[in-house]
């Protein structure tokens, strides 16, 4: 039985309207990822950061303050990409802060920061950028 052809255009417009909607959500989803940390502790405290992944470490870096760490990716098909950063600096009376926390992980955070995920590494906490709220909220307290 053949389908009449009105029928058939709906169906058609129908099936064009779905393949958009799904691509141009896939085409976001597959953008780039774009990550970073930057220092914010104080004038003259140097963070020290060694962020990686299951198969990229990126070694260890020295950022000053004001200065920040940046890395591009794609997520996997899975939604299983996961960033962690392990992160230490001195305070003023020479005590070491240390704390290692997931950075960049996609099923948490594709809704929490988009394909800009960025976080203020500051004394009291680690800032994460939240894009609904379009500012930024504690998202780490570092260990005591």
């Amino acid at each position: 039985m053949l389908i009449p052809s009105r029928k058939l255009r709906c169906v058609s417009l129908f099936s064009v309207v779905i393949f958009a909607v799904f691509v141009s959500e896939c085409s976001s989803i597959l953008d780039p990822i774009h990550a970073s940390v930057m220092n914010y502790i104080s004038e003259g405290v140097e963070l020290h950061i060694h962020c990686q992944s299951k198969d990229t470490d990126f070694g260890d870096h020295t950022l000053s303050y004001g200065d920040e760490f940046t890395w591009n990716f794609r997520i996997n098909l899975f939604r299983s990409t996961l960033y962690w950063c392990n992160m230490w600096w001195n305070d003023v009376d020479g005590k070491l802060v240390q704390g290692t926390y997931d950075m960049y992980k996609a099923k948490r955070d594709w809704d929490r920061c988009g394909n800009e995920c960025h976080f203020y590494v500051r004394k009291d906490c680690v800032l994460g950028y939240i894009k609904e709220k379009e500012d930024f909220e504690c998202v780490y307290s570092w260990p005591k």
